[in-house]
Parts: C-alpha cells; sequence; structure tokens
C-alpha cells in the first residue's frame, strides 16, 4: 500500500461526514459508477442471498479497462445507482462501507501526490462538502500532517514530482507558485475581481518565463501587490456587459447540450433566463444590459456580505487541480489525457469556471430576490461543480471556443469577466 510521509490538507477537510439519505443530491444519481478489480472480484464471490446475484449480475467489466481502479462498472438502468434505496447504498448497509468500490469510498475526498506528501481535498460537487468549504468566513488555512494516513484506501492518485525537469515546465517551483496563486486569492485587501486579473497576469507571466527566472516573477509579484503597484493598471478597467455575457453563455451552453445535466443545474439555468425576461427577440446588447443591473442590484450586495463563498471556491480549486501546473501522471502508469497543460490552458479554464459561476449566481440571485442567501450560493456552486468539473471533454471544447472569440492570454480573459 502507498504510504506517503506527509499529508497536506485544508482545515476543514476532516470535518466532513455524509449525511446520507438527508443528502439533496445523492452522488448515486448522474454518474458512471467504476467498480475496482479487486472490489469486482469479491462481488463475484459474494455470498449474500439477495445480494450476490445482483451484483453478478449488474456490476460488468469494461470492454477496455483503463486501470485497476476502472475495471468495471455498475450498469445503470436510469440516472441512479440501481444499488441506491430509499436515499442510501444497499451494498454499504447490508455488506459494509469496506466493500465498496474505491471510487465510491473515496467521495468526495480528492486525493493527489506530490513527491512524498499526500494532498487532499474536498470535492465541492458534494453539497455537504461544498457546506464545509464555502461558508467558513475565515480564509482558508492548510494543515500539514506526518503519519499513518487516516483514509483507510487509496485510489489512482494523480502525481506531480518537482524534480521533473525534461518538460520544460516549472516542476521544481511549484509550491511556490501555488503558494503564491493562493496568497493573492486570499489578499483581501483588494476585491476578488481585481486578485483574479493580477493571478492572470501571472500566469500570463509564468507561462512565457523561463523555468530559471520563475523565483524572480514570483517575488516581483508578491512585491508588486505589496507596495500597491497594481492598483492604477486595475483602476481604470470598464467592461463592456453584452461581451462577456455572450461568451459565457455560448460556454455554459457547450456542456449542457452535450451531456447529460442534473435537474439543479438546469433549474439555475431557468432562472437566470426567467430573470432577465429572455427571448428570441431580445438583442445580446440588451440582454447585457440586463445582466449587467441584475449583477449590481441583486448578486454584488449579497458577495459583499459574503466574499468569502468565491474566494473559497478559487482556492479549493487551486490546491484541488494543482493549479497551475497539473499532475503528470498517476500512480497507475501514464495519466489519462489533459487538455489544460499549459500554464496558460490551467488559468483559463480555472476563469472559465469562475465567470460560469458568476453567471449563475447572477441569475439565481436576482430571481430569488430577497430569499436569495449563502444556501442559496452553495446550491449553485455545487451543482455547477457536478456538471462541469466533473466533464472531461469541457475544456476541449472550452480553449478552442475561447481561441474562436478571440481570447488570446489569461488576462484578457480575467479583464472580460471583471463587470
Amino acid at each position: 500500500m502507498l504510504k506517503p510521509a506527509k499529508w497536506l490538507q485544508p482545515r476543514s477537510y476532516h470535518a466532513f461526514r455524509c449525511i446520507g439519505a438527508q443528502c439533496e443530491d445523492t452522488c448515486c444519481v448522474g454518474w458512471i459508477v467504476n467498480v475496482d478489480k479487486d472490489t469486482y472480484q469479491r462481488y463475484q464471490s459474494c455470498a449474500h442471498p439477495e445480494l450476490g446475484p445482483r451484483l453478478r449480475e449488474l456490476v460488468t467489466i469494461h470492454a477496455d479497462p483503463a486501470s485497476g481502479d476502472n475495471y468495471a462498472r455498475i450498469n445503470l438502468s436510469g440516472p441512479g445507482c440501481p444499488f441506491l434505496s430509499e436515499g442510501l447504498c444497499s451494498i454499504q448497509n447490508t455488506l459494509g462501507e469496506e466493500q465498496l468500490p474505491i471510487m465510491c469510498s473515496v467521495y468526495p475526498r480528492v486525493m493527489n501526490l506530490v513527491d512524498d506528501v499526500l494532498q487532499r481535498s474536498l470535492d465541492l460537487s458534494c453539497p455537504e462538502a461544498a457546506r464545509i468549504v464555502l461558508l467558513d468566513p475565515k480564509p482558508m488555512e492548510f494543515d500539514e500532517e506526518e503519519g499513518e494516513p487516516r483514509d483507510p484506501r487509496l485510489a489512482n492518485l494523480s502525481v506531480l514530482r518537482t524534480s521533473d525537469e525534461q518538460s520544460g515546465k516549472p516542476y521544481r517551483y511549484f509550491h511556490e507558485m501555488r503558494a503564491l496563486v493562493i496568497w493573492l486569492l486570499q489578499y483581501r485587501a483588494d476585491p476578488l475581481w481585481k486578485r483574479l486579473v493580477i493571478v492572470a497576469s501571472l500566469c500570463d507571466q509564468l507561462f512565457q518565463t523561463a523555468p530559471p527566472r520563475v523565483p524572480g516573477v514570483l517575488r516581483a509579484y508578491r512585491n508588486g501587490v505589496a507596495q500597491g503597484l497594481f492598483q492604477q493598471a486595475t483602476a481604470s478597467l470598464h467592461g463592456q456587459p453584452a461581451r462577456p455575457l455572450e461568451l459565457i453563455l455560448e460556454l455554459f451552453l457547450a456542456r449542457i447540450s452535450s451531456d447529460f445535466t442534473a435537474p439543479p443545474l438546469l433549474e439555475c439555468y431557468r432562472k437566470f433566463m426567467h430573470c432577465l425576461n429572455w427571448t428570441p427577440e431580445l438583442s445580446m446588447q440588451e440582454l447585457g444590459t440586463r445582466y449587467s443591473a441584475a449583477q449590481a442590484q441583486y448578486l454584488a450586495p449579497f458577495l459583499a456580505g459574503h466574499p468569502h463563498i468565491l474566494e473559497h471556491y478559487l482556492v479549493n480549486y487551486v490546491h484541488r487541480t494543482l493549479f497551475p501546473l497539473g499532475p503528470q501522471e498517476t500512480t497507475r502508469g501514464p495519466s489519462q489525457h489533459y487538455v489544460a497543460q499549459t500554464i496558460r490552458d490551467q488559468c483559463l479554464v480555472m476563469l472559465v469556471h469562475y465567470g460560469i459561476v458568476q453567471l449563475l449566481l447572477t441569475g439565481v440571485a436576482a430571481h430569488d430576490k430577497e430569499q436569495f442567501a449563502a444556501g442559496g450560493a452553495v446550491r449553485v456552486i455545487q451543482s455547477f461543480s457536478k456538471a462541469f468539473e466533473h466533464s472531461p471533454s469541457f475544456p476541449e471544447r472550452a480553449l478552442p471556443l475561447l481561441a474562436r472569440n478571440g481570447i488570446q492570454n489569461c488576462a484578457q480573459l480575467a479583464v472580460l469577466l471583471a463587470n
């Protein structure tokens, strides 16, 4: 068994407990359920009179298993897992948690391996995990531990080795780069949109910088923020509401029109269209004007009282995805295909996610008006995360679409979203 020497996670990580049947959006609906090889073999010999035959019938080997973790799958006759019963897993209830597939027993915990450190986080597609991460008003803090793992099972982990000098990417400075990005995102002296513009500018600079010069770039940005050198550059930014709205809508529709989308996210989109009185005859310019007014009237006051929610979303994203470099491979061998391989593309995808979250929050806040509260914002982000951050094909659509719309770099997109 893999035994990393250290464990790094947000302080809120250990607070997570599955709430089972009380969950408003079960993870047993809307997703393929992969079964690892060891669990599949146990299912084949399961002696339980009712579950045993069902497990042998409904769990089948993939035609071309990608790895031991994705060896088989539970066959779905509808959107939900056939072993889901009254909001609970009949496998866990009958056979115990240790008989769940690794995929089910680990979720919503996300684990990456950086050198000898297991870096853990929570996936915000889980409603309870989203509440734990997003609702704490204090800046997200991280704890490092040593010793035996608290996680009884480890799935196929994404791996980043800082000793890699062959790829031409500055892996040796990964810790310093990510630490600066998190520091920038948590620099509460500036509004979040300004922090994002600075992070985007930093990523553009890192993308163009040879690895030996990276420490100098990091020092310059940290000193520049501390000394207020970016204030003049960001103070003059003015947006055009129609252009970013049209772009983000196109990105959003590219996802929901191609894959299964759960009803909660579609409901957010319905509220967005309803609050703007969107009709086919409405021009994009008029729609942009209404959208900008809805942001100012409903979303901006809410975020002024809850500024930590979107900050935590971004910091959690950065930690969970090994931003801004991403993993090199997995513990089972070569990594799956990662579309966003460069620092620039990693940042562009993050900004797209942020833009879509803003769009949905604006629509739901404008629809719910005084009833909109922190729980509603969490629900929007959770629904978005379930649909978009678990879609391996979305970056393949998003990055070319950005290029077709003339988006050449991260700062350009961040400024566009700064309305």
